[in-house]
């Protein structure tokens, strides 16, 4: 039977097993926690998503010496454990916490099946909204899990009231600069724009791989400070991308609706990468 089994500084636990203490839960709010993806037993980008770690790590003083290392070496071996011990050996969803305790770092890990192919992209698109009631502040830090989490909790309930899987966040100058757990990007004629890191959203690990992809698939790309609502809600395409799901294309943002054609040539040549990024970790 697959699943059922995590993983918490490098033991295995079953999921029905008492681990945490009273101030175990507590300090995880200290934490951090992130998402990612893995096909055949390797984690997809692990140099860009143990780096992501380490700096995400760092925003909080977080120690992950012996953990995770910035050639991924460290997080690849521990991942390969749990995807093992769970029988999950096409694709999987690898979410990790970091929280501190008494004199360590504490690194948990648990995998769940999703659909294979490399990044796939959904024949559906989705169906978003703008959250315009609470707005991420703009710092150092917040382009990280560790930063903005009271604004992404209330734009996730708000989500779950409309039915939908995601949505759009602002910043406090009132431009969109982020989604709940990724980012975004528009397409007009030949150009992508992505939002600046200098809007305090939140900066995505394989920010630069979906860059890469678009200029592959032979657009121009800018990145775009004070991108507006409205011209959002102008733009001829949106997407969506995080380092689990990668690229998802969105159908319609409020009452505006998109093509999707360029999107899918940007999806296609991100797969094209994760494929060759896997085929070229495993010769080496």
């Amino acid at each position: 039977m697959k699943g059922g089994y995590f993983l918490m500084n490098g033991r295995f636990h079953k999921e029905s097993d008492a681990v945490f203490t009273v101030a175990d839960i507590a300090r995880r709010a200290e934490g951090f926690c992130e998402s990612f993806r893995a096909e055949h037993n390797e984690i997809i980008f692990a140099e860009s998503i143990s780096n992501h770690l380490l700096d995400t790590a760092a925003t909080i003083g977080a120690d992950l010496t012996g953990l995770i290392d910035s050639d991924g070496r460290f997080l690849r071996r521990e991942v390969s454990r749990l995807l093992n011990k769970n029988k999950l050996y096409l694709a999987a969803k690898i979410e990790i916490q970091i929280f501190p305790a008494d004199s360590i770092v504490n690194m948990l890990l648990h995998v769940e099946e999703i659909p294979r192919g490399y990044y796939p992209l959904s024949e559906s698109g989705l169906l978003l909204s703008i959250f315009r009631d609470q707005f991420q502040e703009i710092h150092s830090n917040s382009g990280y899990a560790t930063s903005g989490f009271f604004v992404r909790n209330c734009a996730s309930r708000k989500a779950k009231e409309l039915n939908q899987p995601n949505i759009i966040l602002l910043n406090r100058e009132g431009h969109v600069c982020e989604t709940l757990d990724g980012s975004f990007a528009m397409l007009n004629q030949d150009q992508v724009i992505f939002t600046s890191e200098l809007e305090g959203g939140y900066n995505c690990a394989i920010r630069r791989h979906v860059i890469q992809s678009a200029k592959d698939a032979g657009f121009i790309t800018v990145v775009k400070e004070r991108i507006s609502p409205d011209e959002l809600l102008q733009a001829e395409e949106l997407f969506l991308y995080d380092a689990c799901y990668g690229i998802q294309k969105v159908l319609g943002l409020e009452d505006r609706r998109y093509f999707s054609t360029k999107t899918k040539l940007i999806a296609e040549k991100l797969s094209t990468l994760a494929q060759k990024d896997r085929e070229e970790r495993i010769t080496n």
